[in-house]
């Protein structure tokens, strides 16, 4: 682990975007700077879980440490399922996260009887 900056990488499918990023930068603002699909409703507080991302095991040293918050709302399986949140992960090396996919579900119409 360096002073940085660090590079992120983010990766959907056969699509990648690539962002250098000082320390402290959360993957959410990371992706924001190089236009990466990484979703948010609730403007990076950590409330609407949308921003998960996928990190390998091999890189799950180069984020910060998971915070209470993250660990509340990924549930204690977070760490098996390999996925973190934009908004609460920050670099502190280089990293290569995938983009989840986080559409929210369509709205239905009902009918009126």
């Amino acid at each position: 682990m360096t002073d940085g900056p660090f590079t992120v990488r983010f990766v959907q499918g056969e699509q990648v975007w690539t962002v250098a990023v000082a320390p402290g930068t959360s993957l959410l603002q990371a992706a924001h700077l190089c236009d990466a699909p990484v979703q948010t409703l609730c403007n990076g507080v950590g409330t609407c879980v949308l921003c998960k991302v996928k990190v390998s095991p091999e890189q799950w040293d180069n984020l910060s440490p998971p915070s209470a918050l993250e660990r509340n709302r990924l549930g204690n399986i977070f760490h098996l399922l390999h996925e973190r949140m934009g908004c609460q992960a920050k670099a502190v090396a280089d990293v290569e996260v995938e983009v989840v996919d986080t559409s929210l579900p369509r709205r239905r119409r009902f009918e009126r009887r």
